[in-house]
Formats: C-alpha cells, sequence, structure tokens
C-alpha cells in the first residue's frame, strides 16, 4: 500500500519534528498535522509555525481546543480517583493521551481511511486509520528511529 498522506499528532517539539520530517522522507507523503489545546496556551501557535518551517501546508495544519473536553472528560475524574503520582506530580500529559488519540481519527476531513501517527517522546508509534480505527503500520523494531539516540541521528541529518 503507497501511503499518500499521514495525520501525526504534533506538538511541535522535537520528537514530533523529527517524526514528521521523517515521515515525509521515508514515505514520500503528505503529512497533516494535528495539535490539541489542552490549555498550554502559548505552545500553540508555535507548533503552527514550525509545522510550516518544516513544509507543512497551512490547510493541512489542525489545531483544535480540546480544553473543555479535557477538564471535563478527564482532569475532572482524574481528581476525583486521586491520580497524583508520588504525591506531588500531576498526569496532565499521559492523562490527554487518550482524548488527543480520540480526536486524531476523527477530525482531520479525509476521504476514505488515511494512516495516522502519533509521537510520544523519545519514540515513535505510527498507526495506520482504516475505517476511524487506529491501528499498527510498522512495528517499531523495524524503524530508524528507536529510542533517544535514532531521533538525535535523525535531528542532526
Amino acid at each position: 500500500m503507497k501511503i499518500k498522506k499521514v495525520v501525526l499528532a504534533y506538538s511541535g517539539g522535537l520528537d514530533t519534528s523529527v517524526i514528521l520530517q521523517w515521515l515525509k522522507d521515508t514515505y514520500s507523503c503528505e503529512v497533516v498535522t494535528f495539535t490539541a489545546d489542552l490549555g498550554q496556551g502559548e505552545e500553540v501557535e508555535p507548533a503552527r509555525a514550525k509545522a510550516l518551517a518544516l513544509g507543512v501546508d497551512d490547510s493541512s495544519i489542525y489545531i483544535d481546543d480540546l480544553r473543555e473536553d479535557f477538564v471535563r472528560d478527564f482532569v475532572f475524574p482524574m481528581f476525583r480517583a486521586n491520580t497524583i503520582y508520588e504525591g506531588e506530580y500531576l498526569l496532565g500529559s499521559s492523562i490527554a493521551r487518550p482524548l488527543i488519540a480520540k480526536r486524531l481519527v476523527r477530525s482531520p476531513p479525509r476521504p476514505g481511511p488515511m494512516p495516522s501517527a502519533t509521537a510520544p517522546p523519545v519514540r515513535e508509534t505510527i498507526r495506520s486509520g482504516s475505517s476511524w480505527e487506529p491501528t499498527r503500520l510498522l512495528p517499531t523494531s523495524r524503524s530508524s528511529l528507536r529510542g533517544a539516540n535514532g531521533i538525535c541521528s535523525a535531528a542532526s541529518v
């Protein structure tokens, strides 16, 4: 299957920026970025600027305001469950991943199945969207981006 377009859960950070370029280079495909605004405010527009600088067309950059959903469906239940790591660290970014994944496969308009990719810090997971359901496209073990060393090597090219 020739991949023509991929939707990437994009934060604008080093890991997702490296993977954006890696997807373009590896698959010669268009990359659509999806950035979830969970209340990080000042980080959202720089993510757009980085995507543009990496060659993503403005019409392929999606930023979705998920603040209300995040607080209602994830933060409040998290507090009710007392999910504070080691008594002081709130599980904000990890608790947001299910919401980001849910919106990733629903938000950007696309005709038919389209691969999607997420990039948790310092490792990548590539998924293919088939009937809006994410499934694995490539095993991580075959990727040249395994671990921090792989990402650093790709970033230095």
